[in-house]
């Protein structure tokens, strides 16, 4: 075991029954770590001084989820990587009272999508409804496909617009208008569409059902399982995944920053599964 336990949360907002916790006790317990995950849902007043906290040595990292991943990427010492090209972070690690930015959830989605063997070929389309956090890292990382065309639809325009205008020479990147006519248009060229909203069928102006059989359907949320736009994609023939695995891929590459320790993925995937489905 580590002679210095890890002291670790999750931060953000109506977060009461995300699994993190149980995912990264699973991780210490599986890698002989010692330490604790917590969780710490805070309102927007509460920010600075949870940062405080960081800068004292309460905890030794965290990880940063809706509706934090922007605000905290701005209090920030240093951010790397992803973090520093979309202004996000979901992990942060604390160096001497100094704070250690970054986002793994675009090496996530790429690995999640590739352990399911539906990472889009070169020169591929690709459609992500919304325009948040998880969206710009979704789109991050299919800007990594060469040749991929990547559209972008969001509630707001001005949200796609700015996703757009963050990823600007990252390859062909254009918006799409929040309508059923221009998202059944792009979809039907498409061999991957990603929500990455909080919403469902019934909100969405799009329908999983319509897109050509070779079409690919993703949807971020992994609660309650089976989601609904993942089970009409299966129900009709098309490969089909929610978004528990990038949830794991991305919470592996923030216990190996936090850790040095690479936890094995089978039991962490068998803890987060249970946990998620009680």
């Amino acid at each position: 075991m580590s002679t210095v336990p890890l002291r670790l949360c999750l931060v953000g907002s109506g977060i009461a029954k995300s699994p993190s916790p149980v995912m990264h006790q699973a991780a210490m317990q599986a890698s002989g770590v010692e330490g604790t995950y917590v969780i710490r849902d805070l309102a927007p007043s509460e920010i600075d001084a949870f940062v405080a906290e960081l800068r004292e040595g309460r905890y030794t990292g965290c990880n940063v989820t809706t509706p934090y991943k922007a605000v905290m990427a701005t209090r920030c010492d240093y951010l790397e990587g992803d973090a520093e090209s979309l202004g996000v972070v979901n992990t942060i690690s604390v160096r001497g009272g100094r704070l250690l930015g970054v986002t793994t959830d675009a090496d996530g989605f790429e690995l999640a999508l590739s352990e399911e063997s539906m990472w889009p070929r070169q020169g591929a389309t690709a459609l992500v409804l919304g325009a948040g956090g998880a969206a710009a890292a979704v789109a991050l990382a299919l800007t990594r496909v060469p040749l991929l065309r990547l559209r972008i639809a969001a509630r707001r325009d001005a949200a796609a617009a700015d996703l757009v205008d963050r990823l600007r020479g990252s390859g062909d990147i254009a918006t799409v208008p929040w309508d059923r006519g221009a998202i059944a248009a792009t979809s039907r060229h498409s061999a991957i569409v990603v929500n990455a909203t909080p919403v469902g069928l019934e909100s969405l102006p799009f329908d999983p059902r319509s897109v050509p059989a070779a079409c690919s359907v993703v949807d971020l949320r992994y609660r309650p399982r089976p989601i609904d736009v993942v089970a009409a994609a299966i129900e009709t023939g098309h490969r089909a995944s929610d978004g528990l695995e990038m949830l794991l891929q991305q919470g592996l590459l923030s216990f190996e920053i936090w850790t040095g320790k690479v936890a094995p993925a089978a039991a962490v995937r068998s803890a987060l599964i249970r946990a998620v489905e009680a």
